[in-house]
């Protein structure tokens, strides 16, 4: 049969063997907590990272929309300044074009009333000039 001294070392054994299968069991109960706990902690800090890039996309599309906002105004309130003084200039020029049309007018009123006149006075000379020379044959 087998000697106590076998016994022993087989118990010895034995236990050995249950207390490194509790001391693994327990090993892998605490990296399997730890794994979980590291899981989340990287969980959150992407969900932290992901918030953090949501928001400054957020904050850059509104100050993005704000500048757009801004130029168009800028853009809108130039057109609306130019359209003015475009508008100013039509006026000055049809003003100025009625000026010059009057101004035409008058300057050949008066050259035809010159003329009218150097046409009556040529021909009142030339009246003259006839009714001389009739008395000279008439005479």
């Amino acid at each position: 049969m087998t000697s106590v001294g076998e016994l022993k070392a087989q118990k010895y054994i034995e236990t050995e063997s249950k207390r490194h299968n509790e001391e693994v069991k327990k090993l892998r109960a605490d990296n399997a907590r730890q794994i979980e706990v590291e899981s989340k902690t990287g969980e959150n800090e992407i969900k932290k990272i992901k918030n953090d890039y949501d928001a400054r996309v957020s904050n850059l599309k509104n100050e993005t929309e704000q500048k757009l906002v801004e130029i168009r105004d800028r853009q809108s309130r130039s057109v609306s300044d130019e359209n003015q003084r475009m508008e100013q200039e039509l006026l000055n020029l049809k003003k100025t074009h009625a000026e010059q049309k009057s101004e035409i007018k008058v300057a050949q009123q008066n050259e035809i009333n010159e003329m009218v006149e150097s046409h009556k006075t040529t021909l009142e000379n030339a009246r003259q000039k006839f009714l001389k020379e009739k008395n000279k044959f008439n005479v």
